[in-house]
């Protein structure tokens, strides 16, 4: 579960500058399911969003899904760190994503989970930034491309007049179940920002979030308590902030 700590806005742009000269995690979300059927317009989108939106440095995940996510290699996950596709801006590696789209839809796999792929791609990558923190590596911006025509953020206990395809026995279908109250407090806890447009008869959504980890204070003696991010971002930042001071001296003392 994320934390309930809120961030102070010094500690979110504090974040900020230590993304600010890294690449992106964008994941590739691809509804599996017969309904979806990506027509020619969809994947000359995915193709452009590829070609045109992704940067030097960029790492790129892909994550179809159905009743599961990664349906068709329910062992592998795919959202680890070695599942990243490094990207350079190279053909090669245009390429090399573009093969691994799944593009075709599949008549066998016949009902969408939205809910817990929403849980498993949010808990993902914010486990990817917290290990970031934790191995004090800089933090990441993060977005999500979905192509689906199932209701992305919807409210938890997804109901049948809502979404028909979540499966009868899906845990997402009870308001109070422990997965929907996770899924919950992870929508509540990351920054997301949702831009959709329809392409018959889906969505191609992108939800981007901003870079993000999860605060943790222990009690510590003397009245005291220890945190994770201010520590991080001392570590991360004070080189930067010394030059930046440095130059801004030199320049005032030349002038």
């Amino acid at each position: 579960m994320p934390s309930r700590q809120p961030l102070t806005d010094w500690q979110k742009m504090g974040l900020k500058l230590t993304s600010s000269q890294q690449g992106r995690d964008v994941v590739l979300a691809i509804d599996l399911t017969g309904s979806v059927r990506l027509n020619d317009e969809g994947r000359l989108r995915l193709k452009q969003i590829i070609q045109d939106s992704l940067r030097p440095g960029d790492a790129v995940y892909v994550a179809p899904f159905a009743s599961i996510v990664n349906p068709l290699q329910p062992q592998v996950d795919c959202l680890s760190a070695d599942a990243a596709i490094p990207f350079s801006g190279k053909p090669a590696d245009i390429e090399r994503i573009l093969q691994k789209l799944p593009l075709q839809s599949s008549d066998a796999l016949q009902n969408t989970d939205i809910q817990i792929a929403e849980a498993t791609i949010y808990k993902g990558l914010a486990q990817l930034n917290q290990c970031r923190l934790t191995a004090n590596k800089p933090v990441r911006t993060q977005s999500v491309v979905w192509i689906t025509d199932a209701p992305l953020l919807s409210n938890p206990g997804i109901a049948s007049s809502v979404w028909v395809e979540t499966p009868a026995g899906s845990p997402f279908r009870e308001q109070n179940s422990a997965q929907s109250q996770e899924r919950q407090a992870w929508i509540d806890a990351l920054p997301l920002k949702l831009r959709s447009q329809n392409i018959g008869n889906y969505n191609l959504s992108v939800v981007d979030i901003a870079p993000t980890v999860q605060e943790f204070c222990t009690p510590a003696p003397g009245g005291q308590e220890t945190c994770l991010i201010n520590g991080y971002l001392f570590q991360q930042l004070w080189l930067p902030v010394l030059l930046s001071s440095v130059g801004i001296l030199t320049a005032l003392g030349g002038g």
